[in-house]
């Protein structure tokens, strides 16, 4: 099933306009571009899971699910900062990779996709006179946070169907079928897009 992240909450956070949110998760990715030491960046981030988890309301566990999918890339790019550089490096990275999720996963479940959309078809306002539609670039960024979720959910789906069988270790053999799956949704989805006229793309 294709459903949003966002988690309906009345924290301050929750109140925030989207654009005030979205400058936000911008502006912080550009601290963490300038800051270049362990120690700031490591505060950082454990203000930003506080924020999350006790500001935000949303609790450890959407922290933790937010997290997880990230463990093995953050394994391999440690180790590979650690070989290339050193370990301070790799540091480095993992925190800055880890701020960046987590504030993406703040702003996600705190907004409301339509907000975020209205944002967004905002922002691209000024580009319609170069032959672009805001509405539909906001469109498809909301219909692609959408199916982040689906993606993740399918790949649930037949990770749980290879541990019924004893196969719970047998990480390549779910590619074939989540690639399947996958792509059947992306199939009727954009049949479901074509029938409702969102092939032409004018800007009208």
């Amino acid at each position: 099933m294709i459903v949003g992240l966002y988690v309906p909450g009345d924290t301050a956070l929750h109140k925030l306009s989207a654009a005030v949110k979205l400058m936000a998760m911008f502006g912080v990715g550009a601290v963490l571009v300038l800051v270049d030491t362990v120690v700031p960046l490591a505060i950082l981030v454990i203000g930003i899971g506080f924020i999350f988890t006790v500001v935000a309301g949303l609790g450890r566990n959407r922290l933790w699910a937010a997290t997880r999918p990230l463990l093995i890339w953050l394994a391999i790019i440690a180790i590979t900062q650690v070989w290339v550089a050193d370990k301070e490096a790799a540091f480095e990275v993992i925190l800055r990779l880890i701020a960046l999720v987590w504030t993406a996963a703040l702003v996600t479940y705190t907004t409301r996709l339509t907000d975020m959309s209205d944002v967004i078809a905002r922002l691209c306002g000024t580009l319609r006179p170069l032959g672009v539609s805001p509405d539909r670039v906001a469109f498809l960024v909301a219909l692609t946070i959408r199916l982040i979720p689906a993606v993740f959910d399918t790949v649930r789906e037949v990770r749980d169907a290879q541990r019924s069988r004893g196969l719970e270790r047998a990480y390549l053999a779910a590619f074939v079928p989540v690639l399947t799956r996958v792509l059947r949704q992306a199939d009727v989805l954009s049949e479901a897009l074509i029938a409702r006229g969102f092939d032409r793309w004018d800007t009208q």
